[in-house]
């Protein structure tokens, strides 16, 4: 009896000892994402930014509304590489914006801006992909498309050119009955 005791308090020892573990680890896991929120809810008064995803997120968004473009651009980037696909579609969703805005501010003859609305386009038809609810997405991606539009000019006459010819293949299928 007095030997099950014994065995019976040590098995408690150890129980409190794994609980105190575990009750450190998840009051640090709290402390941390507390410090993360801290920096998505204001991401001017920090000094460090923390190396969570969210968090240059939010950086690049507080970028982009300062007008530090290249910044925003580049930390959304590092964002696209998140498991997490809300957070993916909406990286591409901004980066699609930051094109288009920057296509906007450019002449309408200028030929740089044909090459932002199509990283526009793209990056819009990726978020899409992603999370094809996202209804802000589809109406920039259709004011893109009228800005450029894509398709070719319908009155084009299609011509074959000299030497494209008809080729037939003829295929021949065999079967291979397993034992």
């Amino acid at each position: 009896m007095n030997k099950s005791l014994h065995i019976a308090h040590w098995l408690l020892v150890a129980v409190v000892i794994v609980s105190l573990l575990a009750a450190a680890q998840a009051g640090w896991s709290i402390m941390q994402t507390n410090k993360i929120n801290t920096f998505i809810a204001d991401p001017t008064e920090s000094e460090q930014v923390p190396k969570h995803l969210k968090a240059q997120f939010a950086l690049a968004y507080s970028e982009a509304e300062k007008g530090q473009l290249i910044g925003a651009l580049e930390r959304l980037t590092t964002v696209l590489a998140t498991d997490d696909s809300e957070l993916e579609a909406a990286a591409y969703f901004n980066r699609g914006n930051i094109h288009l805005r920057d296509a906007q501010a450019l002449a309408a003859s200028d030929t740089g801006r044909i090459a932002l609305v199509s990283l526009a386009k793209q990056d819009y038809r990726t978020a899409l992909l992603i999370n094809s609810s996202l209804w802000d997405a589809r109406y920039n991606l259709e004011l893109a498309l009228l800005m450029v539009p894509e398709e070719p000019a319908e009155n084009k006459v299609y011509t074959r050119r000299k030497g494209a010819e008809s080729v037939v293949v003829k295929a021949v299928g065999f079967r291979v009955d397993l034992p």
